[in-house]
């Protein structure tokens, strides 16, 4: 085990931890590589390196710069945020369960998203600015339904698959409400996809991951106390209810952001910490829950561009089929392990 000091503050990281980040890491940067190499266009290392360094054509640099490296990156910044805010859910609830897309903030941000399109001849910065507001919206009533008790484990969990239920039927009702073009629109959003994307987009996702990131550093002793339960966590001198809130905001804000540009990417949230509790052999890697995120949006849109004969699809395609598969398997697992029947 490694401890790193700064100052009074002290941080531990087992072996297995550092090289289960570093090679996430390094399979992250080989996939980006690919994702920039490929395409309709293929470019190759040589020419990707030439376009970077400014050395390429005019071409390259363009393919490069302003089609493909605004996307990676503001997939790299969605999936790293959806990625955090799955850890902290699934710490929140103690439930492996527990991410945006089980909770309903991706059902609120949807809600967002649809009136935005149904009532008004939105743009897409107007529409990710609804969507945002919707799982915002989402996060503050599942907390105000939440705070009179123990806002942990399944109460949460019940608590926002109602809310999801509830906003899955508002949805249905704003798509038959609207003009078939709209509702095309609509249901192309609601996919998920990082086409046309720009570095705009990407700069205000990887903002609100750097706070994301800077505030679970500072709750991290918190959050970790958190998974002992509330008595443990109250006698290890943690303010409990202050942590939750600050985590269920942050996880909250994190959420909107990532679907705000993307739309809801299915499962993301989900997988991401347990992948890196399975690599970690430790629940308590955010960091990497992080990286995973983004190495499974980065990974999963780079097979979207390549789709299926000269046919792109789009990245959500991608992530709620290989989600999906992924979520019957971890129920099977559990339901094998007697931790759920």
């Amino acid at each position: 085990m490694t401890v790193l000091r700064l100052g009074e503050y002290s941080i531990r990281l087992r072996h297995r931890t550092i090289a289960a980040i570093l090679g996430s890491l390094a399979v992250l940067i080989a996939v980006a590589v690919w994702s920039a190499a490929t395409g309709s266009t293929a470019l190759g290392l040589e020419r990707v390196w030439a376009a970077l360094t400014g050395s390429g054509t005019k071409g390259d640099e363009f393919i490069l710069w302003t089609l493909r490296l605004p996307r990676l990156a503001t997939g790299l910044a969605v999936g790293a945020c959806m990625g955090l805010s799955g850890a902290l859910f699934q710490t929140l609830t103690r439930n492996p369960l527990g991410s945006p897309d089980i909770l309903g903030l991706t059902q609120g941000a949807t809600s967002g998203a649809l009136i935005a399109i149904v009532l008004t001849d939105a743009t897409l910065q107007l529409t990710a600015g609804f969507a945002a507001i919707g799982a915002l919206a989402t996060g503050l009533v599942i907390w105000a339904l939440t705070r009179g008790g123990d806002p942990s484990g399944y109460r949460l969990v019940l608590v926002g698959i109602g809310v999801a239920a509830i906003l899955a039927g508002v949805n249905g009702y704003l798509l038959t409400r609207t003009s078939i073009v709209d509702a095309f629109r609509a249901v192309y959003w609601l996919t998920g996809d990082l086409s046309g994307r720009d570095w705009d987009q990407a700069e205000t996702v990887a903002l609100v991951l750097a706070g994301g990131v800077l505030v679970v550093a500072v709750l991290s002793r918190g959050l970790d106390s958190l998974r002992l339960g509330e008595a443990a966590a109250t006698g290890l001198g943690v303010h409990v209810t202050g942590t939750r809130v600050i985590a269920l905001v942050t996880a909250s804000v994190l959420t909107a952001a990532a679907v705000a540009v993307a739309g809801p990417l299915a499962f993301v949230a989900l997988a991401a910490p347990h992948i890196a509790a399975r690599l970690t052999g430790s629940s308590r890697s955010f960091l990497c829950s992080a990286i995973c995120g983004a190495l499974i949006v980065t990974a999963a849109d780079a097979v979207a561009v390549a789709g299926i004969g000269d046919r792109q699809l789009p990245t959500g395609v991608v992530t709620g089929v290989v989600g999906g598969l992924y979520l019957v398997w971890l129920l099977i697992a559990h339901r094998k392990k007697g931790v759920m029947s």
